[in-house]
């Protein structure tokens, strides 16, 4: 028998509830988007093979799902756990690892927000 491809490419309902379980909305920290407006996205694409598993799934915020392959924004899975990293431009003081959380970025005073640290990249 030929097979040509992936069995399916979407996400059925059993595995949306489980991702909707553990992720509970979009997983860009900062992101408010609760889980019904979010989309299902694959981590490793479809097109690459990737698989459509329950660990291959994060829940995205509309916008964020459609523009996570321009935004910068990386996100990996670790033993099943979603881990995001943002751009250097959103966090700067970024450490160049992966978060597991999805609290909203907080700058502290005396570091610089992501717009000043837009303008300082812009005027060098």
């Amino acid at each position: 028998m030929l097979k040509l491809g992936p069995e399916r490419r979407y996400f059925n309902r059993a595995q949306r509830r489980a991702i909707t379980a553990r992720d509970g909305g979009c997983i860009i920290p900062g992101c408010k988007a609760p889980a019904h407006w979010a989309e299902v996205h694959q981590v490793k694409p479809w097109a690459k093979d990737g698989p459509t598993t329950v660990d291959n799934g994060v829940l995205l915020g509309w916008f964020h799902h459609h523009t996570i392959d321009t935004s910068g924004w990386e996100i990996r899975m670790l033993k099943g756990s979603p881990q995001v990293r943002a751009p250097g431009l959103i966090d700067p003081q970024d450490s160049g690892g992966h978060r597991t959380d999805t609290a909203p970025i907080r700058f502290s005073p005396d570091h610089p927000t992501a717009t000043d640290r837009a303008d300082q990249v812009t005027r060098r």
